[in-house]
């Protein structure tokens, strides 16, 4: 079986690159975590903007794809950023354990959509990936998910949507920030779009997007 072949399945045994604090600058710094995390570029703009403030981890089910952020990461000499070939689904837990710094936003954009039935079992947004990131994720932090596939975005909505009791959307926390008439952000409040994202804009598509922050003294 090849190395590809065993990563692409969430459902497979987990292959975790180990991430020591040692690799990491200033533990103690508010963490930003995208899982999924693709080509990268979202969360290396994002490091390149705050270098002595956050530090950065994307986690990514495709070798080469990491592989090749990594390169990135060196040609633009960040020490704040780094990218883990991992299943979110599987290692989630386990990882944000071993880092002592507050978990401030945990993003999840574009995931695979695994549209046949069968397959949504695969999908990376499942119950107890709620809970790892809902236990882990700092008073105020934040949860920023979206998807161009309205069944998927609906899938991870219901799923943020149902902690209400611990987790509420942005624009109740803030009124300036606009949502359409089915409760999902007009712009992205991020200030930088996913390479997917972009791609599928320019093909008309929609993007569902929704922001979460986590009540204060949970």
């Amino acid at each position: 079986m090849s190395t590809l072949s065993v990563h692409l399945s969430p459902c497979q045994h987990l292959y975790l690159i180990g991430m020591k604090s040692s690799r990491i600058q200033h533990c103690h710094l508010w963490w930003i975590l995208e899982v999924v995390s693709g080509s990268g570029r979202f969360l290396l703009w994002l490091a390149k903007q705050n270098p002595d403030s956050q530090n950065y981890l994307g986690l990514e089910i495709r070798a080469k794809l990491v592989k090749r952020a990594e390169f990135w990461v060196k040609e633009l000499a960040l020490s704040n950023v780094h990218f883990m070939f991992a299943n979110a689904a599987v290692s989630f837990k386990q990882l944000v354990s071993t880092y002592p710094g507050p978990l401030a936003l945990v993003s999840i954009l574009c995931p695979d959509p695994h549209f046949k039935k069968r397959h949504h079992k695969r999908r990376v947004v499942q119950t107890p990936l709620v809970n790892s990131i809902l236990t882990r994720l700092m008073p105020e932090g934040k949860v920023f998910i979206q998807s161009d596939v309205v069944e998927v975005a609906e899938d991870m909505r219901k799923q943020f949507d149902e902690e209400s009791g611990v987790l509420q959307h942005i624009d109740t926390v803030d009124p300036s920030v606009l949502c359409d008439n089915e409760g999902w952000l007009l712009n992205n409040p991020m200030g930088i779009r996913t390479e997917r994202e972009i791609h599928a804009e320019l093909e008309g598509a929609k993007i569902y997007r929704r922001l979460y922050q986590k009540r204060k003294g949970y």
